[in-house]
């Protein structure tokens, strides 16, 4: 009896609840699936394009490659699919990649029946496997949801939690700076009161007759310490904390925003019924709080950069920038060291991203990374501009020139020190620092990497 034409796998994805192999018989190639969505394990085959339709890459969103079983599988030999189980020929030893406890597994537990042998099957049979095959991915990507929505709200409840905790320690600010008021609007009361005191008195009486009865205000003291001395510093610690409120105000109103884009991105979340409607509010989300809202890894992967960014990070190599986000929601890239510069400026920026440094003064380099084609908003120039004076030698003064130009533009002579280039065209803006813009920029770091 002749043995039926060999089909091997070509390529191999592979995560804890699902496998999909491309494999390979004489004329024709196959994508064959087993998976378990929810407590039901099954097999079929896929059509080409229907797991990027669905999943938008070639597994479940939020699966973690199994890399070393897709290295395992990758040369075996197909021999049959079943209802559960698909079997394989493995370096010689046949094998069932099937549904166990819940996952797919690689095991010597087969059917006692073999299932029918794959290069053999039928157009109907390969008909029914595509149907199959079509419910399961559609299967997984519903339960992938349910997994990515559970990801984002568990991030965006700690984002929430922390914007509240940090919205009641500004109102605590806030409510120190009207006592301080308070006490300072009796100033001439307790300085007499203080002139009359004794020494080594732990406290001072005042009479409040402001509202035509007789209202007595005390404060301790300290006995160390002279009364006028202590009253004096009241005052000037009143005038401190006065001169902040204006300050702790503007927090208040940005940490209300957040909290509010927080709370509502939770919501859209909960109602979602799509991963791009998902996204997308954890996008809104991430943009309005950068520094609080830590997504899924998945979810913050936006673009090559990002995905090698945290390549390094997780292989322990050091970052060589900060990355900090402009009022837009716009990435903005800065040095930390001249060496530091070389590599963001060099290796990191593409040659359309847009290059930024405080005009003949030592400081960081800054890049706004743009798409090709793309120019750079008045208000992102700005943002970054900020920061390139900011990271110099020039952050105290309120007048900075800073020049700017595409990366492609910018060269570094041969044998020159770390963090010295060359600038070819480019732009000078006189950037009048904003105090209030600088802080919000600053509050705005992405310490996720």
């Amino acid at each position: 009896m002749n043995e039926p034409p060999s089909a091997i796998v070509q390529e191999a994805s592979a995560a804890e609840r699902v496998v999909v192999l491309k494999v390979r018989a004489p004329g024709r190639t196959s994508w064959v699936i087993v998976g378990v969505a929810g407590t039901t394990a099954s097999t079929g085959l896929l059509p080409p394009e229907a797991r990027k339709e669905r999943w938008g890459g070639r597994l479940p969103p939020g699966s973690r490659r199994q890399r070393s079983r897709e290295d395992a599988l990758v040369g075996a030999h197909v021999l049959g699919i079943g209802k559960n189980e698909i079997r394989i020929d493995q370096r010689g030893q046949i094998r069932s990649v099937r549904a166990l406890s819940g996952r797919i597994v690689v095991t010597d537990v087969m059917d006692p029946d073999a299932p029918p042998a794959f290069t053999l099957l039928d157009e109907e049979s390969r008909a029914r496997l595509e149907a199959a095959g079509i419910a399961l991915v559609d299967a997984l990507a519903t339960s992938a949801i349910d997994v990515v929505r559970s990801e984002i709200t568990r991030s965006l409840d700690k984002a929430r939690t922390k914007i509240s905790r940090r919205r009641e320690a500004v109102r605590g600010d806030l409510q120190k700076i009207a006592e301080a008021n308070d006490i300072a609007s009796r100033a001439s009361w307790f300085i007499a009161e203080a002139k009359r005191a004794s020494r080594g008195a732990n406290k001072l009486v005042v009479t409040d007759w402001s509202t035509g009865e007789p209202l007595p205000i005390e404060i301790a003291l300290d006995p160390a310490k002279s009364a006028s001395e202590q009253v004096e510093a009241m005052f000037k610690r009143a005038k401190r904390l006065r001169l902040g409120a204006q300050i702790a105000e503007s927090r208040l109103a940005q940490t209300e925003a957040q909290l509010a884009a927080v709370t509502e991105a939770i919501a859209h979340v909960a109602e979602a019924t799509s991963l791009p409607a998902m996204r997308e509010a954890a996008h809104q989300a991430k943009k309005a709080a950068p520094r609080d809202v830590a997504l899924p890894d998945a979810q913050t992967t936006e673009d090559g950069r990002t995905r090698a960014a945290k390549k390094q990070s997780t292989s322990g190599r050091r970052t060589p920038y900060r990355t900090f986000f402009a009022r837009s929601g716009r990435k903005l890239l800065v040095g930390k060291g001249a060496a530091d510069n070389d590599t963001l400026t060099l290796k990191v920026s593409r040659p359309h991203d847009l290059w930024l440094h405080a005009k003949d003064r030592v400081g960081a380099h800054v890049i706004a990374p743009l798409d090709k084609g793309q120019t750079c908003s008045s208000e992102d120039l700005v943002d970054a501009a900020h920061l390139a004076a900011h990271f110099s030698d020039a952050r105290d003064e309120k007048n900075v020139d800073v020049q700017y130009t595409h990366r492609k533009y910018v060269r570094k002579p041969k044998g020159s020190g770390p963090g010295f280039v060359l600038v070819d065209r480019e732009k000078v803006l006189v950037l009048r620092i904003d105090p209030g813009l600088l802080r919000d920029l600053l509050s705005r770091e992405d310490e996720t990497l």
